[in-house]
């Protein structure tokens, strides 16, 4: 009888700026403590990273503490395991750490599950790792760590292995119809440390499992997780959630892959809603919406609003290009019903946003912009990503028939994925053309530097907002490009790999930001034959300036204007155009409140939004938006 039970360490790293619990992988040491056959022979230790930078610390010390544990368990003829929960933002750490660990114990197990490693063909022949879980992890771990010392794995459903040099799939465990069977990873997981104060900002939490769609880019349906929709009962969900917000976590993340569409979901809404009223927690509930708007879902949406949870409620677009639809299996809702839903949320203040991928197969940059453009005049927020082919996905597989091309993502090669930079329907110029657009998007737009300008020009007829981005973009990095010497700002895609630092380096200095970015407005209005609209733009962008995000602390500062400055962004903040005698000189003086923090709390422009100013009137509340405007004339009641 061996006198210490065998360690199995499993490893999980949280995304950028989140820090939340390990649910995950304390999902799976919940599993086996209640479910497995020799649960004292086992120790199971939860080893979770904030970021790369606590996996380097880690890879530093770990020659001290954990290998000599697994060094001893070998010795003591048991089989110590190792296991990573991969992801496309932990991957190449996680395979960094795996190879770390294989050189310096061959011996040990290591197991690899998650969305990352579905495409076990991928990892197998190059890295150490000795088993890929494929799908629902829970029962197939449980079954691993139960399976006796030389028994073959081919036993355990769900697996992928070499033999003899050759991968081997066992057969496909069938997915779970019942979570509630699954027990909480709550009950293996400290929230508070031995003082009671709270560990963690966030947490991540799943009330559902599957998704009915099969989108060619995106592994949710078309992978492990399946398209079929279980969820958890609503007594397991309040349960878990009360203990959430009794141990003072603040943000609750939903991992469902379409809140909205199960009519349970209301009730969950009403639920956490009920909570945050009670408690005062969460202070934001978040999630991945039903890709189909519904009465139900613009429900949820407008409770969670009125009850102060929504940071953003988003519909998913990803295109509006037909022929990219169609090859991403997708059929969105037509413009005449999106539409009026944006302007209504947007008039009650909503922050509704769409979401708009470049790169998939069926896409060209021509079409692109001319979406950008019209989403640009529907929405008040729009979140632009880059294509990263994911393995597991149809466009994955389909990669020779469509003839993508990639370039994997700087500093990662393909743990981190592949950028896709031309297909069957657009060249490689066009595609890393592409980047530099979203890029000078993220920034001006995204990154809340010149939003009310960008969008007073794109709800004009006679002007399309892509040229202006990209010379915004370009004369920003001619400019700055001394400041920062060690990245070739000549190069598009360091541009969009390099644009959080840029965006921190262009806010140093805000006059001399804004000189260069007036000076590239007047000269684009000026080529485009536009010049009436030069007065205009220059009071909006004397009012973004005044309203961007700032470094250093918090501050109030009095800021002149001469227009009507109120009414002006009432209108834009709405999706329509201020009138001319909103526009007309009126000498007006308001105080901004800035929180500050760029440098600091803010180190990208995808949070510039939440750092913006705010204008301090008596009179008016004017983060969500309660003036009728002449013209904005909302939708009251849903399509």
């Amino acid at each position: 009888m061996n006198a210490l039970p065998c360690p199995v360490f499993l490893f999980s790293m949280d995304s950028d700026q989140f820090w939340a619990a390990p649910t995950t992988t304390g999902g799976l040491k919940a599993y086996y403590q209640a479910y497995g056959k020799h649960t004292s022979q086992y120790q199971l230790e939860l080893i979770h990273f904030r970021d790369s930078d606590a996996v380097a610390a880690w890879q530093s010390q770990w020659h001290n503490t954990v290998l000599p544990m697994l060094k001893s368990a070998l010795d003591a003829g048991q089989r110590p395991v190792v296991g990573f929960s991969m992801y496309t933002w932990n991957a190449a750490e996680f395979l960094s750490l795996i190879h770390q660990i294989k050189v310096a114990c061959p011996e040990v197990l290591c197991i690899a599950g998650g969305p990352h490693v579905q495409q076990a063909e991928d990892y197998l022949f190059e890295d150490p790792i000795d088993l890929i879980i494929l799908g629902e992890g829970e029962t197939t771990f449980q079954e691993i760590l139960d399976t006796p010392l030389g028994n073959p794995w081919t036993d355990v459903k769900g697996l992928a292995f070499l033999e003899n040099g050759e991968i081997v799939k066992t057969p496909e465990r069938q997915r779970r119809t019942l979570l509630d069977e699954l027990p909480s990873a709550l009950d293996v997981i400290d929230l508070v440390d031995a003082d009671g104060n709270c560990l963690y900002d966030s947490i991540s939490y799943e009330t559902s499992r599957g998704c009915p769609f099969k989108c060619a880019f995106c592994e949710w349906g078309t992978g492990a997780i399946g398209t079929k929709m279980y969820q958890f009962s609503m007594k397991r969900v309040r349960s878990d959630w009360r203990r959430i917000v009794d141990a003072g976590i603040k943000d609750i993340w939903l991992a469902d892959s379409n809140f909205g569409a199960l009519k349970e979901d209301l009730e969950k809404a009403q639920y956490i809603c009920e909570l945050k009223a009670e408690t005062g927690l969460p202070s934001s509930f978040a999630t991945s919406w039903s890709k189909k708007h519904s009465p139900r879902v613009q429900d949820i949406v407008l409770l969670l609003h009125r009850n102060g949870l929504l940071p953003h409620y988003q519909l998913a677009l990803q295109t509006l290009t037909p022929l990219a639809l169609e090859l991403s299996n997708r059929k969105n809702m037509g413009a005449n019903k999106y539409e009026p839903i944006a302007k209504q949320m947007a008039s009650e203040g909503v922050p509704i946003a769409a979401e708009l991928i470049w790169g998939l197969p069926g896409d060209n940059l021509p079409e692109f912009e001319r979406n950008l453009d019209q989403l640009l005049r529907t929405f008040p927020n729009l979140n632009i990503f880059a294509y990263t082919l994911l393995p597991g996905t149809e466009f994955y597989e389909r990669r020779d028939e469509y003839k993508i091309e990639t370039i994997p993502v700087a500093g990662y090669g393909k743990a981190k994925g592949e950028y896709v930079v031309a297909c069957h329907t657009f060249d490689r110029d066009q595609g890393i053309e592409g980047y530099f657009l979203i890029t000078a998007h993220i920034l001006f737009a995204h990154g809340h530097l010149l939003p009310l300008s960008i969008r007073y020009l794109a709800l004009q007829d006679n002007i399309t907002t892509a040229p202006l981005l990209r010379n915004l973009l370009r004369a920003v990095c001619a400019e700055y490009q001394n400041e920062l010497r060690d990245i070739d700002l000549s190069d598009r895609m360091v541009v969009y790999e390099n644009r959080a630092r840029l965006y921190t380096a262009i806010l140093q200095n805000p006059d001399a930001l804004y000189t260069l970015l007036r000076q590239q407005v007047f000269a684009y209005l000026d080529a485009a034959n536009c010049k009436q609209h030069s007065d205009a733009i220059a009071n909006i962008i004397d009012l973004d300036q005044a309203l961007s995000p700032r470094v250093g602390g918090p501050t109030e500062t009095e800021y002149s204007f001469n227009f009507d400055v109120i009414s002006s962004k009432t209108a834009l903040d709405c999706l329509s155009l201020p009138t001319p005698e909103d526009l007309s000189p009126k000498a007006q003086r308001f105080k901004i409140k800035s929180p500050g923090g760029v440098g600091t709390i803010l180190k990208d422009p995808d949070g510039g939004g939440w750092l913006r100013g705010e204008i301090l009137s008596p009179t008016i509340e004017l983060q969500t938006v309660r003036i009728i405007h002449p013209n904005v004339k909302p939708q009251l009641s849903p399509q």
